[in-house]
């Protein structure tokens, strides 16, 4: 396996393990190991573990979607193991940026062509991105201002919602308007420095950011594919906040309806989103523990509920994505003397 990609796991596994701890030590609120092989953290453990199973395996479904709609083939487990990648190298790299890279990537070698890769990559995100900005205005105008418990300031949530905003609209223009990076092409040829290796990909570069609009635009126009995907992201969105919300509930007692606990997660992953760490390690779980503390008497279990809820979503993910990866290490990297010396990893 490719050395940096050790590193990475490495990282991103210290960082969110040392915040908790730090948590701990702040707070006095300790989760120790007797506490997590406790008999209903097991149970609450392998059924949160089942239901991101279950979320990835939707997932794969939306790919199928998605690539039929695009008149490209693709076989189911293909699908399902382009989803556990984009997991896994979103966990891994900082602010969760190399999920797509290497999913667009897997896709590809899995015979897609490369701007219809590249394309389903853009729409995915584009309806994430939309239903998370729903969900993040529904919050805003009904949900926020009833908690006047709530600890996160006013700047943080207007931060978070506009972060949304661009992203959903910048994601919107590129898929839209993938012609605008022929204009930041020619701005970059003017530097002196970059005006040969430019030359020699500037062609056949336009020529794939014009079939990138093609693709666009022939998906964009099966309306039924794009809804029954937006639909099962919505699915998908639930599923993965329930996964939070089921261990907090039942440790905590907690007194909110899901629906509330739902908007509000979603707001605070908004947040989390841009945390420069591998997966947003660490400030995710600082943030979560630090919104809900207010609403449950024993912080202690809120801090085991959201350590499950890691567990689940986060280090399951990365283990169960380092047998997948040397599985299809052959597929991946090109056998130029070792893995190390490709550009591919993450």
């Amino acid at each position: 396996m490719d050395r940096r990609i050790i590193i990475n796991i490495t990282t991103a596994l210290l960082i969110s393990i040392s915040v908790i701890a730090i948590i701990s030590s702040f707070m006095g609120e300790e989760v120790s190991i007797n506490e997590i092989l406790d008999r209903e953290v097991i149970w609450l453990i392998l059924l949160c573990l089942a239901i991101s199973i279950g979320s990835i395996l939707l997932d794969g479904l939306r790919i199928c979607i998605v690539v039929s709609a695009l008149r490209e083939k693709i076989r189911y487990i293909d699908a399902v193991e382009s989803c556990l990648m984009y997991s896994f190298f979103s966990a891994i790299t900082p602010s969760s940026m190399g999920g797509q890279p290497f999913q667009i990537y897997f896709l590809a070698k899995k015979g897609i062509k490369s701007e219809a890769a590249a394309n389903i990559a853009l729409f995915r995100t584009f309806e994430y991105l939309l239903v998370v900005l729903g969900i993040d205005i529904y919050s805003v105008i009904f949900i926020i201002p009833k908690l006047s418990n709530w600890s996160v300031g006013k700047t943080m949530i207007i931060l978070g919602f506009a972060s949304s905003v661009f992203s959903t609209g910048l994601t919107w223009i590129t898929m839209k308007k993938p012609e605008i990076y022929k204009y930041l092409i020619v701005k970059l040829k003017r530097i002196k420095k970059l005006t040969n290796f430019i030359e020699r990909w500037e062609d056949k570069t336009y020529t794939w950011i014009d079939s990138l609009k093609l693709s666009v635009n022939s998906l964009l126009k099966n309306k039924k594919a794009v809804a029954l995907d937006l639909f099962l992201m919505l699915i998908s969105v639930l599923l993965y906040s329930y996964i939070l919300f089921l261990p907090v509930i039942r440790l905590t007692g907690i007194k909110i309806n899901f629906l509330t606990f739902f908007s509000v997660q979603t707001l605070l992953s908004s947040l989390a989103t841009y945390i420069p760490t591998p997966g947003a390690s660490g400030g995710l779980e600082v943030i979560l523990y630090s919104s809900f503390k207010s609403f449950v008497v024993s912080p202690r279990s809120l801090l085991l509920g959201i350590t499950i809820y890691r567990i689940a979503t986060y280090y399951i993910i990365i283990l169960g994505g380092i047998p997948l990866i040397l599985k299809n290490q052959k597929l991946l990297w090109r056998e130029k003397g070792s893995a190390g010396d490709t550009d591919t990893s993450a």
